[in-house]
């Protein structure tokens, strides 16, 4: 037969038991959250990149160097293409237009190259605006 003490520990260290395991699951719930948190990435920055070539694919293939080039030098390795204006030696001025109207807004720093905007010479242009991931 059970004493009177031992009929009032008993439920106490049932209950103790299950605090202490409903503790332990919050901690580890908030502490998943905490992680989850931390690896959110911070909203991008669009960059505009310009690229000059002979003909066409080598005007994407420089602003595609340029691009990633901008990306690497904030520690990421890919970009996505927001805006892409491609124009070639006969391009109309309102086309031209467009694309000096896309550069609003676009980040500018040390390494832009401003002549490559600004260039109606005989060479394809490539203008992109991108934002890095």
């Amino acid at each position: 037969m059970l004493t009177k003490t031992q009929l009032i520990k008993a439920p106490l260290t049932k209950t103790r038991t299950l605090m202490i395991a409903a503790g332990a699951i919050a901690v580890l719930g908030i502490t998943g959250c905490a992680s989850d948190s931390a690896s959110m990435e911070m909203k991008s920055t669009d960059y505009v990149v310009t690229g000059l070539g002979d003909d066409r694919q080598e005007a994407l293939e420089a602003a595609k160097e340029r691009a990633l080039e901008v990306c690497e030098a904030r520690d990421r390795d890919e970009f996505i293409i927001q805006e892409q204006q491609v124009l070639g030696p006969d391009a109309s001025a309102k086309k031209r237009h467009e694309a000096e109207a896309m550069v609003e807004g676009g980040t500018v720093n040390e390494d832009t190259n401003l002549a490559a905007l600004n260039d109606d010479g005989e060479d394809y242009k490539a203008i992109w605006s991108v934002s890095c991931r």
